[in-house]
């Protein structure tokens, strides 16, 4: 199957809309935040591949969460009193609401706003944000980089089922999650550390007049193939619906559909 993806990915039109879009505008713009965790510095240079692009999106948003938490909680300190009931519990609310607008990851009834800490320290940043004014977690503005942890791993694909990314969950089938992405047109099959298993590029170069309505309706068939890893379905729900032309099928049929 993964031959069969790279083929057909190979013969897909042109795309410029993800250079263009406000996701990569964003990752241009804040990328050089990346430097300061060198853990995830190789995020730096994406190459080619949108979905590299994506993950170091939730990274991104991820420290600029951080150090916006903890600037506010430089600004509302003047609220803290350990005398004053009041004064601490209208800190926690302005503190809370200037943050609620920031992206986070809901798991449960909780919010992770760093999604490479750990629950543990996400709580603390969230519902005991005085703390971040004392040892040992004031360090944590500057040095924290001993604290990272992989946030894919951490909190698995569902981490992208999120404000922190675009993409849209079409299905989960056991460990594999299937999401779909706007901007590039692309079906990504994400495994539960959060890393990539397989890429449907859709609308190859020969597809005259393509059609992007109805799209996620359009894509169940082709993920729910995938994941009965039935291929002869899989390529006939693409073109069923759409997303392949006539002439790359009898491309693939010409280079033998069986060793793709």
């Amino acid at each position: 199957m993964k031959k069969l993806l790279k083929y057909i990915a190979s013969k897909a039109k042109k795309r410029t809309d993800f250079e263009q879009s406000e996701e990569y505008r964003f990752f241009l713009e804040n990328r050089h935040y990346l430097t300061k965790i060198p853990r995830f510095v190789s995020f730096y240079e994406p190459g080619d591949e949108p979905f590299n692009v994506i993950r170091a999106n939730v990274i991104l948003y991820g420290y600029l969460n951080k150090m916006a938490m903890e600037d506010e909680t430089e600004n509302l300190k003047g609220y803290i009193n350990t005398n004053n009931k009041n004064n601490h519990a209208n800190f926690v609310k302005s503190f809370h609401e200037i943050i609620s607008e920031q992206p986070y990851y809901q798991e449960g009834q909780k919010k992770i706003y760093i999604p490479f800490f750990t629950r543990s320290l996400n709580q603390i940043y969230f519902d005991e944000p005085e703390k971040l004014l004392t040892s040992p977690y004031a360090g944590l503005k500057d040095k924290f980089q001993d604290t990272v942890v992989d946030p894919f791993d951490t909190y698995g694909s569902e981490l992208y089922n999120s404000h922190f990314s675009r993409l849209v969950k079409v299905k989960q089938e056991d460990k594999e999650t299937a999401f779909f992405h706007y901007d590039t047109n692309t079906i990504y099959f994400v495994n539960e550390q959060g890393r990539l298993d397989g890429t449907v590029v859709l609308f190859d170069r020969y597809l005259r007049r393509p059609s992007y309505s109805h799209m996620l309706e359009r894509i169940r068939p082709v993920v729910d193939a995938y994941f009965n890893f039935d291929r002869e379905g899989f390529i006939n729900a693409l073109f069923d619906n759409g997303f392949v032309s006539s002439h790359l099928i009898h491309l693939i049929r010409f280079h033998d559909w069986a060793k793709l």
